[in-house]
């Protein structure tokens, strides 16, 4: 469950970050995303001779799978934020300039 609410790993203490096998508490993240909007995701792991394309639906159960080319890694894609939320959307919409700020500040 890539994307399922409340599949994600339980940790004792903090060690037990060090020794995940599991999504954990980026599965909750990609589970909110996609309540928010249309997500997808592309992946290829180093073992791999060809990278996995997934797609959501709003409850998290992927709705296609399909194998494609790409470099090793992982792209998460969200289209149409707040799509599902229209006040939200329409909110977001007016002050995107803001939003986009503080997204940028965030990530540096």
């Amino acid at each position: 469950g890539l994307a399922l609410k409340h599949h994600t790993t339980k940790i004792a203490d903090f060690s037990d970050l060090q020794s995940l096998s599991s999504f954990g508490f980026r599965g909750e993240a990609l589970s909110s995303l996609c309540a928010l909007g249309n997500l997808s995701v592309e992946t290829r792991t180093r073992n791999e001779e060809v990278g996995t394309h997934l797609i959501f639906d709003h409850s998290g159960l992927i709705t296609s799978e399909t194998k494609m080319a790409r470099q090793v890694g992982t792209t998460v894609t969200v289209e149409k934020l707040f799509s599902p939320l229209p006040v939200r959307c329409k909110e977001f919409s007016r002050n995107v300039r803001r939003e986009f700020a503080k997204l940028i500040s965030l990530l540096h």
